[in-house]
């Protein structure tokens, strides 16, 4: 399995760090996790296929996470594509993602491939006989949640474990509390979004001093000027962390 990081900027994107998306390869199988606003420019840094993309995932629906769908499908639109391309959203936004694409003009009918939409529900569901997902409910827009059902919505989020055989692949996406990621550190590879939780927390996760943990999702401004390390290793002694950043690849 190759993970392919395409974006691991926070929701603050800027030109070197991108919002979240992230690329998975396995044999014929190729699927994003997340498309966030400014997927389109970071799948062409990568020089990624754009007919090679089967299925995109969205963890949930902030623009930092989703908002690049538009422009992807129409680069895809563009070039020439013909592949049906399968889009999972939280059910409970699945009407919105329905209009929101129609308002954006892209309908079946007008374009060159066939863009089917398909409920996201927490659970487990096989990708083909050899790869599995699980999409694991979070707590992150619990504070949105009052504001939300006012608007007719039941906010849901994700994180999701693909699993291969004896490989898997954590990626938490965002995550208001270090505690929902106890139970899946032992994966082959974990990504855990770093931009909520409190820094006492990134601690402890650091200390567990895996390589096989790695944190994602960074507020830039915390890491251009050096002070988000320098408060890890002063406050709570850790000197080394391991930090995700575009264009880098994990064979598991």
């Amino acid at each position: 399995m190759k993970i392919t990081v395409l974006g691991s900027g926070s929701a603050f994107s800027d030109f070197t760090r991108f919002n979240s998306a992230y690329l998975v390869e396995s044999g014929d199988a190729c699927f994003m996790i997340d498309c966030g606003s400014d997927a389109l420019r970071a799948l062409q840094k990568a020089e990624v296929n754009f007919f090679s993309i089967q299925d995109i995932y969205l963890t949930h629906m902030h623009a930092d996470h989703c908002g690049g769908v538009p422009a992807v499908l129409t680069a895809m639109h563009v070039l020439g594509r013909r592949e049906p391309i399968l889009i999972h959203v939280p059910s409970t936004q699945f009407e919105f993602m329905k209009s929101w694409l129609a308002n954006f003009f892209i309908y079946n009918e007008r374009w060159s491939f066939r863009i089917d939409l398909q409920p996201l529900n927490a659970g487990k569901k096989n990708l083909n006989e050899n790869i599995e997902l699980e999409f694991i409910s979070t707590n992150h827009l619990e504070r949105y949640k009052d504001s939300a059902l006012k608007a007719g919505i039941n906010p849901m989020s994700f994180s999701v474990i693909v699993r291969e055989g004896k490989n898997s692949f954590y990626f938490s996406s965002d995550l208001d509390s270090i505690d929902e990621v106890d139970s899946h550190i032992d994966c082959s590879l974990s990504l855990i979004e770093a931009a909520h939780p409190e820094l006492k927390e990134i601690a402890e996760i650091s200390k567990v001093g895996n390589d096989k943990i790695f944190l994602t999702h960074i507020p830039q401004e915390l890491e251009a000027d050096g002070e988000w390390k320098r408060m890890l290793s002063s406050k709570f002694g850790i000197k080394k962390l391991n930090v995700v950043h575009e264009g880098q690849i994990f064979t598991i």
